[in-house]
């Protein structure tokens, strides 16, 4: 009786969820202007603003500057070739920091397109990441993670954090700018105080290289995932950031994780309504297996898989239209955009590939419900599909 009924239940009320297609997404691609390169392993690092308006791509021509929404080419910086393998984009978006692998960092100018300072490390640098409120740039080389101090007109060197034993690959602020995650080669995630640069926590958190860091918008949660190698795990976990303890472990993807966003909590954020995106406080994840996901951030719950094109996704960012647009960037640079609030073209509401009770546990969820059973009864049956039809005619 319960399968029975899971057809009719989901043509009921898939009009009111979003779908997994990959209709009406948006393409651009950024490296070589409207062809792909035909070498992806000429872009070397790929970076988002902070407010994911702008895409910065390092390239053997340099690094370019692109407009995210429409693809159009900003500004264009001739950094050394083949040279660039980390880059970050100040939260004012006025300044891009890049690193070379003779251990030098560069900071150039948004306006003028001009090269504004050098920085140098003792050894190469891989990692960088500025902080939200744009006081601090963080570096991350062999064994040590360096802070520069970016108030004064001239960036300084402020403090050096030790404690990894390795080269540092990934860093992530907090959205309040109070702590830094850094990673390893060894899976090891250490958490830091950036106002006394004190380790918090020490978290033995995965068996191999971690490539993605996000931190949840309320300032509670972080979320790793993502390894080098092809044939590493590819799970997500979500630690709170306070204890240090696991919260839950993420499974579904089928290759490593590279890119992960939280979308934002509320209905409205800086003063964007957010109400037509049913997906506020969800965990966005994408990797090699060319898939990006959407997840419930506390139980882990698979809500949505888009599945674009057959390249790897490298980078991830929310939008701030309404936070009703999700950005991706591939490997061979092409950057996708996907509405949040598109109404779905099949039942298979979670576009898990599958129609069954996932699909309803779906449903029910996206109308403030934990369970399908929806009058609890202890069963599944027309009743519930009843409720349904309640809460749509609302």
């Amino acid at each position: 009786m319960r399968q029975s009924l899971i057809f009719p239940f989901l043509f009921l009320c898939f009009t009111l969820l979003p779908s997994g297609s990959a209709q009406n997404v948006t393409q651009w691609r950024v490296p070589e202007g409207n062809a792909a390169p035909s070498d992806t392993t000429a872009i070397n690092a790929i970076a988002f603003s902070h407010d994911g308006t702008q895409l910065a791509i390092g390239t053997a021509n340099g690094i370019k500057l692109s407009d995210t929404y429409t693809g159009k080419e900003l500004a264009l910086f001739s950094a050394p070739l083949d040279n660039t393998v980390a880059l970050a984009v100040s939260p004012d978006s006025r300044t891009i920091a890049s690193a070379s692998g003779d251990a030098t960092l560069h900071l150039w100018d948004t306006r003028t397109g001009e090269h504004s300072t050098h920085l140098w490390h003792t050894y190469p640098v891989v990692a960088l990441a500025f902080s939200p409120d744009g006081n601090t740039l963080a570096t991350g080389s062999f064994r040590e993670i360096r802070l520069w101090d970016l108030t004064t007109g001239q960036p300084t060197q402020a403090s050096v954090l030790e404690g990894h034993r390795d080269m540092v690959t990934t860093l992530a602020f907090s959205p309040d700018s109070k702590t830094l995650a850094t990673t390893s080669f060894y899976g090891t995630i250490l958490l830091w105080d950036i106002e006394t640069g004190q380790r918090r926590h020490n978290l033995p958190a995965h068996t191999d290289s971690i490539t993605a860091l996000t931190f949840s918008h309320d300032n509670r949660t972080l979320a790793s995932g993502g390894y080098w190698s092809l044939d590493a795990e590819s799970t997500i976990h979500l630690w709170d950031i306070h204890t240090g303890h696991l919260l839950t472990t993420v499974e579904g993807h089928t290759d490593p994780v590279f890119a992960l966003a939280f979308s934002p909590g509320s209905p409205s954020v800086n003063g964007a309504a957010a109400s037509n995106n049913i997906y506020r406080n969800t965990l966005v994840s994408a990797g090699w297996d060319s898939t990006i996901r959407l997840w419930h951030p506390q139980t882990g719950q698979l809500h949505r898989t888009f599945k674009g094109d057959t390249h790897p996704v490298l980078a991830l960012a929310v939008l701030p239209d309404s936070y009703n647009t999700l950005a991706s960037v591939d490997l061979d640079g092409t950057i996708q955009l996907w509405p949040l609030t598109a109404a779905p073209k099949s039942p298979d509401v979670n576009a898990d590939g599958v129609v069954n009770v996932l699909d309803l546990t779906f449903v029910a969820s996206r109308l403030g419900q934990k369970t399908p059973d929806l009058n609890g009864d202890g069963i599944v049956n027309i009743l519930d599909m009843v409720r349904i039809a309640q809460h749509v005619g609302k």
